[in-house]
């Protein structure tokens, strides 16, 4: 069961969501995307096993979340860049991306704008595929693709030629991420506790995190958040960052509703909600637009 979609949140239950297949996401396609796919004799063939459920969409900014399910023996018709930064992390499967190479369950990018790209699956995968969209503090422009020479992989065909804060360095705020999350530290409540929050009500002693990406100027970040069994916050609190998260293992409990595997969640800045309990542990990928923060409401302080 799943909290109902309300003004100020937005829960989805991925496992009661059909999948799209991508001859229907060709149709509703933006054209910047749609009309830069290739030849389009071999267009159907490629959407056929392609697979989607969108979490997120902002049709203004081009912003969107999705999970994908890529059938075997799939491949990009070229290769070819974003004007938009595109973040991933690979659940199932295995993905090779031609200038990058290859992409296994657990493994994440965070990739700037214009780095020449294709990707190809013999066995198929699952992930969760992000456009970061408009936003001048990720130097990331509107989703879209532009064909490229196929020798170009693994270059950005931008260098150069960006405007921004970041224009000199193609690698953007966060930089060109690419990483396995199982390599990375699993920082302690407690030590993030030391240069985040406040976190007010939260058990700290039963979290962990890694890192996925950062951006120190606004300290936007992507997460992997660990709840421990036992997991318990006091007192109904906000953020003062826009946070979204994903289920990837276990479940949640908040205001007497379970969230399990697949839910997804997402909250603007300053939204008061319940606070949350994990009996048996949870995996959350969690991305917040600022600073990651819990402050109790002051008529639930103890």
């Amino acid at each position: 069961m799943t909290t109902p979609t309300t003004p100020d949140r937005t829960v989805i239950d991925t496992a009661t969501m059909p999948w799209i297949n991508g001859l229907d996401v060709l149709a509703n396609m933006a054209p910047a995307f749609r009309d830069n796919l290739g030849p389009r004799e071999r267009v159907d063939d490629l959407f056929a096993r392609y697979h989607r459920k969108t979490l997120r969409l902002d049709d203004d900014t081009t912003r969107r979340l999705d999970l994908i399910r890529v059938e075997p023996g799939y491949r990009d018709l070229t290769n070819a860049y974003h004007d938009s930064v595109e973040e991933c992390l690979v659940l199932e499967g295995t993905v090779s991306i031609d200038g990058e190479g290859e992409f296994r369950a657990g493994d994440y990018f965070w990739r700037p704008p214009g780095y020449v790209h294709a990707a190809e699956t013999a066995d198929g995968f699952t992930a969760l595929l992000g456009f970061q969209g408009v936003d001048p503090d990720e130097d990331s422009e509107g989703a879209s693709r532009v064909i490229r020479p196929d020798e170009e992989a693994g270059t950005n065909a931008l260098d150069g030629t960006t405007e921004g804060a970041f224009a000199a360095d193609t690698v953007g705020p966060r930089g060109w991420v690419r990483c396995s999350s199982g390599l990375l530290p699993e920082i302690p409540g407690p030590v993030v506790a030391r240069h985040r929050g406040p976190f007010e009500g939260m058990d700290l002693d039963r979290l962990s995190v890694r890192v996925l990406s950062h951006n120190p100027w606004t300290d936007g970040q992507t997460l992997l958040v660990r709840l421990l069994p036992g997991y318990t916050e006091s007192g109904s609190a906000h953020g003062t960052a826009a946070y979204e998260h994903v289920v990837l293992e276990g479940s949640y409990e908040i205001a007497g509703e379970m969230h399990g595997t697949g839910t997804y969640l997402q909250r603007p800045a300053g939204v008061v909600d319940h606070p949350m309990t994990s009996a048996d542990g949870a995996l959350l990928y969690v991305k917040l637009d600022g600073t990651w923060d819990r402050v109790v409401a002051a008529n639930t302080r103890s």
